[in-house]
């Protein structure tokens, strides 16, 4: 497969880049999906130095944590300082509209690293935007938007102004097809992840944009996380004040359906 061959050889250029930013070279991050699996298995195959993370949510698949310790044991887990359930205490549910969630529990990791993702642009609008590689600062001072869509559109004068708190990330197999991901598990024989047979998808169970009948199939496959975001979503409750549902249980049956405040109080009027 030519794409596959593009991948390792892209890497092994990349590789310089990564070891001057951080002697552990490439930061890659690992969810257990699919694409991510095929990603983590080029940079295996190109030879480069890496390490592999799993940022653990607290809501997570079990079956997906399993298929990882059992599958890429060298993978390291990353525990955040506060999980979902923390976060709920001090924010509430997350929605489509207010998604923090992800912010705070993956999106932050890798500072100061090259950091390798699988993701695609065939998976959405959003990230068929998306260039191959980017720079990544919450500085205010820094040399200005990312302007780079390439390696070779990365001049010296955007990467030499990476510090220790930015990182550069890069989507190796960001052109990728789904078939073409899943050939490439098939033709290298890549243990398939058993939430794609039973939920069709890896990734948080009580994630905003997962449908209402998603969250049910896992309340009832995984019974012990729903009275976690329940409590979690009470002590929210008892901190503030205007909400528009009478209960914290009446209010998490809402939010399974994605619908608006005024949706909801249309609906209770009789």
């Amino acid at each position: 497969m030519e794409k596959e061959q593009i991948v390792i050889e892209k890497l092994k250029k990349w590789e310089p880049l990564a070891l001057e930013l951080n002697p552990d070279g490439f930061f890659v991050a690992f969810s257990g999906g699919k694409d991510s699996v095929v990603m983590y298995d080029l940079v295996r195959r190109s030879g480069v130095r890496h390490r592999a993370f799993y940022s653990v949510t607290s809501i997570d698949p079990p079956d997906n944590v399993y298929y990882i310790r059992q599958h890429f044991p060298e993978v390291e887990f990353i525990h955040p300082r506060r999980n979902f359930f923390k976060l709920i205490e001090s924010k509430g549910l997350p929605t489509i509209m207010r998604r923090y969630c992800c912010e705070r529990l993956k999106e932050g990791l890798g500072a100061g690293y090259m950091v390798l993702t699988g993701v695609r642009a065939a998976e959405s609008r959003k990230r068929a935007a998306y260039s191959e590689i980017e720079i990544f600062s919450r500085r205010v001072e820094h040399c200005g938007k990312p302007r780079a869509r390439t390696f070779e559109q990365l001049v010296e004068s955007e990467h030499q102004c990476i510090k220790g708190r930015d990182k550069l990330m890069v989507r190796p197999i960001l052109d990728w097809s789904d078939g073409e991901v899943w050939q490439y598990v098939y033709d290298h024989h890549l243990p398939v992840n058993p939430c794609y047979q039973m939920h069709g998808r890896v990734g948080c169970m009580f994630c905003p944009f997962a449908s209402k009948e998603d969250i049910e199939k896992y309340e009832k496959q995984y019974p012990r996380f729903k009275p976690l975001i329940i409590r979690a979503l009470s002590r929210y409750w008892d901190k503030t004040e205007n909400h528009y549902a009478e209960t914290p249980e009446e209010y998490y049956e809402y939010w399974k359906t994605k619908g608006t405040k005024r949706q909801y109080t249309a609906a209770r009027v009789p």
